[in-house]
């Protein structure tokens, strides 16, 4: 009787140390969890940071591309102003150029002829004056056509500046937009490792809830107020959707959370249990009364483990996951209600 005793009390020893380990290992995996989330989040709020920065740049990239490519227009519209004043000095010089030659090789014929055709010698010094200010006058369109040329070839330097300027400040913002890309390639990459470490660690979460349900039915496996420890996605989040089932535009109460059947279900905080039963199309339900006033609702579980009037602790467990009522599959539906409405849950289990 005695070796019976010394046994029991042996075993018990070892059940109740390997099940305070395997607590504590847990809160450890939890704290290590949250701490993987935060920075999750802090590097989600970086890179969309970067993102914004990087859509500035590539917006005044494009920009500069459009005032590069105005001043090229430019450029070429003085370009073809240019040509055509080039044009014009070529001929009034073509023509100035006949006309002296004319003038200075027929010098003597012209003023025989103008003299001969002269009716007095007034008329002759007219007709002299007249040639003089006909070359004159070639030489000055000449002139003005010389410094328009000049004009326009400033403006085209002008131009050209500006599009050097323009060009180097699009090498600078193309150098800006490919360190920010850079980041943002190491940050993605930073937050895939933290992914990977907290599904590890969800993992491991699993385990020790799984293995503390076998041990006992309501063991307190949780001390952070999340209702599915292990499993942190939300499939569906709260506010209106499409109804899965009925395939109509419906508010959605709560938020859905994945996992096994038999994964287990936890109470986000301290409190009582109202209702533990089939609740029509949330199928097998929870709902607790907590300390504060708060309601929280967890449906669609396969099993319950506590019953109306029981007092449960925060990380408790109270059900576990399923499919029942009107479901797709194995989730956890959870509600909170305050004053009888419901709200958005998120802010109460983050």
């Amino acid at each position: 009787m005695r070796k019976v005793i010394t046994t029991i009390t042996l075993c018990s020893i070892i059940f109740s140390t390997s099940l305070v380990y395997g607590q504590n290992k847990q809160v450890d995996l939890e704290k290590k969890l949250t701490e993987n989330r935060n920075s999750q989040l802090r590097l989600d709020e970086q890179i969309i940071e970067l993102n914004s920065k990087i859509i500035e740049v590539e917006e005044k990239i494009l920009s500069t591309n459009g005032e590069i490519s105005k001043l090229d227009l430019q450029i070429n519209e003085i370009k073809s102003e240019i040509n055509e004043l080039e044009n014009n000095i070529q001929n009034n010089k073509d023509k100035l150029s006949k006309r002296i030659k004319v003038i200075n090789s027929n010098y003597s014929m012209s003023y025989i002829k103008i003299l001969l055709n002269s009716s007095s010698i007034s008329d002759f010094f007219n007709n002299v004056y007249i040639v003089k200010q006909i070359v004159k006058q070639d030489k000055e369109v000449l002139t003005e056509l010389d410094e328009n040329k000049q004009e326009i070839e400033d403006k085209k330097s002008q131009i050209e500046n500006k599009k050097v300027e323009q060009e180097e400040l699009k090498l600078l913002l193309e150098i800006d937009n490919e360190s920010l890309n850079n980041d943002k390639i190491e940050l993605e990459k930073l937050k895939s490792e933290l992914e990977k470490e907290e599904n590890e660690l969800e993992s491991e979460i699993e385990k020790i809830a799984a293995q503390s349900v076998v041990n006992g039915e309501s063991q307190v496996i949780s001390s952070g107020s999340w209702p599915v420890p292990g499993h942190s996605r939300i499939s569906s989040p709260y506010g209106y959707r499409i109804h899965p089932i009925f395939n109509t535009k419906k508010m959605h109460t709560g938020i859905d959370i994945p996992a096994p059947t038999g994964t287990p279900t936890v109470s986000i905080d301290s409190g009582k249990v109202i209702f533990a039963g089939t609740k029509g199309g949330y199928g097998k339900t929870v709902m607790i009364q907590h300390d504060d006033g708060k309601v929280t609702l967890y449906a669609h579980n396969s099993a319950l483990t506590v019953s109306v009037g029981q007092r449960v602790k925060k990380g408790q467990v109270v059900a576990k996951i399923g499919s029942t009522g009107n479901s797709t599959g194995p989730h956890l539906h959870f509600e909170v209600r305050i004053n009888g409405k419901h709200v958005n849950p998120v802010p109460y289990i983050k």
